[in-house]
């Protein structure tokens, strides 16, 4: 159950896993009129919105509510704290951060050496990936290392990774304070503090090569694992 049908990952997740399991495992629309059968195993990826028929699946990997608090910023650092991850300062009082323009939560920047998106699935981290700047020479003429998205010539890579050694537990932390059974979780690595700090949770990754392989196994032995 993708946030959008049309979702690339979703797609290729679902291909993935109909090849593993050697049977059409099919993509439905929250609000569409599929109804599921009481064996019916739900992969919800990203999507916050709970349709009624839901209640008569079997099981379901992330329910919509942990996806609409993990997608929910402020919500999301709220549940951080209250469980004692490391995070950046934040504050949703506008007086108190003093910024330019008004916004529902506003968050410290800090500064990091490194960048992480390490996946987790059920409590165990499946992949780790660290961002990492385009050589020079393919970066765009936009480049601005404030700014570390793909467009802006930045690449999620994982060769010679060297995680911290907080970066597993922090990562598996933040899906556990949000109740999601799996996601990609974003964390920095402060140099000077020696310490990983937790940004973010995303609940429908982009997907291929390596990572998809590793997505679609772990559902794969989820399925085969339900009574």
């Amino acid at each position: 159950m993708p946030y959008k049908i049309v979702s690339r990952s979703a797609k290729k997740l679902a291909e993935s896993l109909s090849n593993l399991l050697q049977l059409r495992v099919r993509r439905v629309k929250h609000d569409g009129l599929y109804r599921p059968k009481r064996r019916s195993l739900i992969v919800n990826y990203g999507s916050s919105i709970t349709p009624i028929w839901l209640q008569r699946a079997r099981a379901v990997l992330n329910v919509p509510s942990s996806c609409a608090s993990s997608g929910n910023k402020l919500v999301a650092f709220r549940r951080f704290r209250e469980a004692g991850l490391s995070i950046p300062e934040f504050t949703a009082n506008y007086d108190e951060a003093r910024p330019l323009v008004r916004a529902p939560l506003y968050v410290k920047y800090k500064k990091k050496r490194k960048e992480f998106r390490v996946h987790v699935f059920k409590d165990s981290v499946i992949d780790i990936c660290e961002k990492r700047k385009f050589r020079r020479e393919r970066r765009p003429d936009c480049f601005d290392g404030f700014i570390r998205n793909h467009d802006n010539g930045w690449v999620f890579a994982r060769d010679n990774v060297q995680p911290p050694a907080d970066l597993n537990e922090l990562a598996i932390g933040a899906c556990r304070a949000v109740g999601l059974d799996f996601g990609a979780v974003d964390i920095i690595w402060n140099e000077r503090e020696m310490k990983s700090y937790l940004l973010e949770v995303n609940t429908a990754p982009g997907l291929e090569g390596t990572t998809l392989k590793k997505y679609a196994q772990a559902v794969y032995n989820w399925i085969r694992n339900q009574p």
